[in-house]
């Protein structure tokens, strides 16, 4: 029975990570140019929306999701980022834009754990 809950948690985990890199994907394409680079400096932020719309889900599932985030690789991130919006990869590769997707990560786990 240990065996088979374990197995259940990582293929729960593994799905978390799948639909975490779907949901960069989906948040990236539609941006634009200016929002983007209000988004770099902190004028703007993505979690607060995400949070708000899938709170119940986010409730339910919250271990898998923080463990999702605090495993969340920036440079994985950033791969997404630029393979979605390869028109952006002059924004994608300052650190700028490294700097705010770990602060968005951050302040999601902070905002997951609250809920």
């Amino acid at each position: 029975m240990k065996d088979e809950t374990s197995i259940e948690g990582a293929l729960l985990l593994e799905l978390a990570k799948e639909a975490f890199s779907k949901q960069i994907a989906k948040r990236v394409r539609p941006l634009a140019r200016t929002f983007v680079e209000q988004w770099m400096r902190c004028e703007l932020w993505l979690y607060p929306a995400v949070i708000q719309k899938h709170r119940n889900e986010l409730h339910t599932f919250k271990t898998a999701v923080i463990e999702v985030l605090r495993g969340t690789n920036i440079d994985d991130m950033l791969v997404i980022c630029r393979t979605t919006r390869p028109d952006l990869d002059d924004l994608w590769a300052t650190p700028a834009a490294r700097e705010k997707l770990t602060k968005e990560v951050e302040k999601s786990i902070e905002a997951v754990r609250a809920l």
